[in-house]
This record gives C-alpha cells, sequence and structure tokens, in this order.
C-alpha cells in the first residue's frame, strides 16, 4: 500500500553494528544483512505497536526472515533485547510506526524550508512552508475581523461585512493594507457616482478579492447605503 514505508537510513550498510552482524553470520556481503535487517524491522513494524513482541522466540523470527542465528547477532549488536518475556526492538520509536514517520517528514520539510532559506538550489523546495509557519498563518485566520482605521459614512454596511465575510471564507482575511487599498478603491467610486454596494456584492458572490465597478446599467450611487 502506498501508505506503509519503512525510514530506512542510508549510512545503515556501513554502520558498525551491520558489518558486526555480518560478519558474525559468516557472510561477505554486508547488504545481505541489510536485506534481512529489512524483513526484521518490517516485521517488528507490521506486528507489534511498541516494538515488544511477546512470547516471540529468536528460533521463530530466524525462521521467519529465513537466517538461523540471525536475531542473536542482531542482539549482540545492541538492536534488539531478547527477553524471557520475548523479543524487543531497541528505539523502535525512532524508526518505527506513524509517530515516527510522521517526525521524519516534518524534519523533510523543516530541512527542506532551511536549506531554502540559506540560498541553496532546492528547485521544488522552494515553496515549502515551514510547520511554524503554517500553525502560525491558521491562528492569524481564525482571529475576528476588526477595522483598521473609522469606516466611512458612506460605505454601506451590509455589502462590506458580506465582502470581509467572503474574504475569511476563501482564506484571503483582511489586512491593514488590503483594507486601504479596497478602500480607495471603493471611495473613488462613491465619487464618480458609482454604486459602491454593486461592486461588494458582486465581488462577494463572484469570491472576487479585489473589488471592480459595476458593469454599465448597475444601480447609481449608494450615498445613503440604501442599495442592496
Amino acid at each position: 500500500m502506498a501508505g506503509e514505508w519503512l525510514k530506512f537510513e542510508c549510512s545503515l550498510p556501513e554502520k558498525p553494528e551491520t558489518l558486526a552482524i555480518t560478519v558474525a553470520m559468516g557472510w561477505d556481503d554486508p547488504d545481505l544483512t541489510v536485506g534481512k535487517l529489512m524483513r526484521l524491522f518490517r516485521w517488528f513494524d507490521q506486528h507489534t505497536v511498541d516494538g515488544n513482541a511477546v512470547s516471540v522466540t529468536p528460533a521463530l523470527l530466524d525462521r521467519l526472515i529465513g537466517a538461523t542465528g540471525f536475531v542473536q547477532a542482531v542482539a549482540n549488536s545492541g538492536w534488539l533485547a531478547i527477553t524471557e518475556a520475548g523479543l524487543s526492538l531497541v528505539h523502535f520509536d525512532r524508526h518505527n510506526g506513524m509517530t515516527a514517520k510522521n517526525r521524519a517528514q516534518t524534519a523533510k520539510r523543516v530541512a527542506s524550508y532551511r536549506a531554502n532559506s540559506s540560498g541553496a538550489d532546492t528547485s521544488n523546495d522552494a515553496n515549502v512552508t515551514p510547520p511554524l509557519a503554517r500553525e502560525e498563518k491558521k491562528r492569524e485566520e481564525k482571529k475576528e475581523y476588526k477595522a483598521q482605521a473609522p469606516l466611512p459614512d458612506w460605505l454601506p454596511q451590509e455589502p462590506w461585512a458580506g465582502y470581509v465575510e467572503m474574504r475569511k471564507r476563501i482564506r484571503k482575511p483582511m489586512t491593514a493594507r488590503a483594507e486601504k487599498l479596497v478602500l480607495n478603491s471603493l471611495s473613488a467610486m462613491h465619487e464618480r457616482g458609482i454604486s459602491v454596494a454593486a461592486a461588494l456584492d458582486n465581488s462577494t458572490k463572484s469570491n472576487w478579492v479585489d473589488v471592480y465597478e459595476p458593469k454599465p446599467g448597475a444601480a447609481k450611487s449608494d450615498s445613503l447605503g440604501s442599495f442592496v
């Protein structure tokens, strides 16, 4: 399945533990050890919750892996513990289970973001958003909108409130700068006798971030805020 994977270190074939297991097994190729380790780690990942295999013996797991004495060799390296209760994969939570996988993915995103920020050529990572920045953005989006300055008397309140709510809904909430720019555009329309309410309602209905003059034929001035 696409969602099932193991965190596998690139340096595993050269690790001292891997070489020690290879020698203990009488093998010449560390790659053979890596393949058996993959089967061992996969078994613990799929058949245990916390890395503890109660009542499972080394001989039984050796048969599943296909190498007699392999489990004991791994235990001698320090990666596996053999107890009276069964077998326990040391530091299981560092490499196995959904928590470890989520940590690995988060660490990769953070590393990509930092590399990009330092000027490294990371091509596809250019748009990676750090996890902390995403959380901060979510908190900002949840804040209630408050006008940055007293709103002008000519601004129709209901169409304006609808426009502000629409921008929050499409995750383009109003900022101080955006408010100033939109009000400047609406003020210019108002001075020319163009319906501000119609412009706001059109943007709200169409999910437009900006405001535009209504098409010819739309109602004219709503200086008293009566156009709805």
